[in-house]
């Protein structure tokens, strides 16, 4: 049962240095750098798609790591519509 929320974690935060890697992200005032967040973001996805893979059936595995993918990218820029913006 570790196992899949670890592959759910993992591929969380890989969404998150994604997209705090990029250049139109609402949470930071500068973004990541890119090389070393775009390339842990893709580490990640691709160790919580392994994570997936041991625990579920290939279909299984890659169908639910795309769907938090998406989940993710498209929650993650609205999120920054909650932060307090100081006057």
């Amino acid at each position: 049962m570790l196992i899949p929320l670890v592959a759910l974690l993992l591929t969380l935060v890989a969404c998150v240095l994604l997209y705090l890697s990029h250049r139109h992200q609402g949470w930071l005032r500068a973004p990541l750098p890119a090389w070393p967040a775009r390339a842990s973001g893709a580490g990640l996805l691709m160790l919580a798609l392994a994570c997936g893979l041991y625990y579920y059936s290939p279909l299984t595995a890659v169908f639910a790591w795309l769907m938090v993918q998406m989940l993710a990218f498209s929650t993650l820029p609205f999120l920054s519509l909650l932060k307090r913006r100081d006057a």
